[in-house]
């Protein structure tokens, strides 16, 4: 995991010497994140697509071999191969494709509050001083009081200061320090918990899952345990979050050109086609 996190805090590095603004630094990092998931994710979501479209005629067999189990799994193994699907892969390759992801979300995790924690070359104190920074004898351990405070440091026979990204004009991003967890900040940063699992909702809504069986109660539930835990995680993190989850939307608009239709479709009865 270390070496994830120091390729992250190196990609960090450059974006902020092109931009010198960590949020839009963090922005850029999540465009190159998502272009490298974007392959496997888009076949997850054509599988899906493929699935949605197959849906009626599954029905269809489930009902005419009911009473058949032999014949049912026959008519849906050729069914499967009808749409080029291996239904065997559905299930994991979805799930597997959430691993990087999560994977890449807690090295982000660790790598953003070592970041914003890990001194800055020394500067001149006067530096520090026009950040609104006072002058701490000793190193704070909370977070909170290292971004707003520096410390003295001798080089060359000189007193700089020394202080951190977090305590920096560019750890700042529209109105946020994105160092800060909800907790330390005013009762605005509470709103990114609250986007965070408000673009989780609409990730799970574009995506069709309420249709699926069970679907529409973890497409709350999960939503509301990601919004909880971003509020023991730095702003960063959660626009990091944020962000992957717009651009997930968006390619999932794209492929299910809008919101997808209802998963199961009623199939017409024996009767209804009768009264016909």
């Amino acid at each position: 995991m270390a070496w994830l996190q120091n390729i992250l805090t190196q990609i960090l590095d450059f974006f902020y010497s092109l931009v010198p603004n960590y949020g839009v630094a963090i922005i850029f990092l999540t465009i190159i994140l998502k272009a490298l998931l974007y392959w496997p994710q888009q076949q997850s979501l054509m599988t899906s697509l493929k699935m949605q479209r197959m849906t009626p005629e599954m029905q269809e067999i489930q009902k005419k071999f009911k009473n058949d189990p032999q014949q049912l799994n026959k008519a849906m193994s050729q069914l499967y191969k009808k749409h080029g699907i291996n239904p065997a892969g559905c299930f994991t390759s979805s799930c597997l494709l959430q691993i990087p992801q999560l994977i890449i979300m807690w090295a982000l995790w660790f790598a953003i509050q070592a970041y914003f924690l890990m001194p800055l070359a020394p500067a001149p104190i006067d530096v520090a001083t026009s950040y609104g920074l006072t002058l701490s004898t000793t190193t704070p351990t909370e977070p909170f009081a290292i971004y707003h405070t520096y410390t003295t440091t001798v080089v060359n026979g000189t007193e700089l200061a020394q202080f951190v990204r977090g305590a920096t004009p560019g750890a700042w991003f529209l109105g946020f320090n994105l160092a800060y967890l909800p907790t330390q900040g005013g009762l605005h940063y509470y709103i990114w918990p609250v986007l965070v699992a408000l673009t989780m909702y609409l990730q799970s809504y574009t995506m069709g899952s309420s249709r699926q069986q069970g679907g529409a109660l973890m497409m709350i539930l999960f939503p509301l345990l990601i919004g909880w835990i971003s509020l023991s995680i730095p702003i960063a993190v959660s626009l990091y979050w944020v962000m992957f989850s717009l651009l997930q939307i968006v390619q999932q608009l794209i492929v299910f050109k809008g919101i997808p239709k209802p998963a199961y479709v009623p199939a017409k009865t024996e009767e209804a086609k009768k009264e016909k």
